[in-house]
């Protein structure tokens, strides 16, 4: 059984909620535990019984996510940072510096709106209404 640690109960089917400030001990048949808020005892009691505790963010969000950097080593991209019911283990300039990091440098590669960037940051001009095709051909050969 699921049970969640907060300040504003829920009501979802097969999940026990308690208060925050209702700590009296570890619930019998609970499997999981979401603490939402500063509880280090609720954790600790629960973790001693070997059962899975997840912390959580008032607002809900689980707090024991990855960080950016481990986020983009597993595969994922930056720009989709936090993963989703996540909160941001990382720094705003972290997670800017992992987007930067990914940009794609060749034009050849790069999606429209980038190319065109790329163009303009190069003083080529071009239709705006070019396809692709056309944007990359208009990539100086190196």
């Amino acid at each position: 059984m699921k049970v969640v640690y907060t300040d504003t109960p829920g009501n979802e089917a097969g999940v026990c909620y308690r208060r925050l400030d209702h700590f009296f001990g570890v619930v019998g048949g609970a499997t999981e535990v979401v603490v939402e808020g500063d509880a280090p005892n609720i954790v600790e009691a629960y973790q001693k019984r070997g059962i899975k505790v997840s912390a959580a963010s008032a607002d809900g969000l689980r707090l024991d996510g990855p960080t950016v950097a481990e986020y983009v080593a597993a595969g994922y991209q930056a720009s989709a940072y936090p993963p989703e019911g996540y909160a941001s283990r990382s720094t705003q300039e972290e997670i800017d510096a992992a987007i930067d990091a990914q940009k794609e440098t060749d034009p050849l590669k790069m999606k429209v709106d980038d190319l065109k960037a790329w163009l303009t940051a190069k003083g080529i001009t071009f239709d705006a209404s070019a396809k692709k095709e056309d944007l990359q051909a208009l990539v100086p050969k190196e």
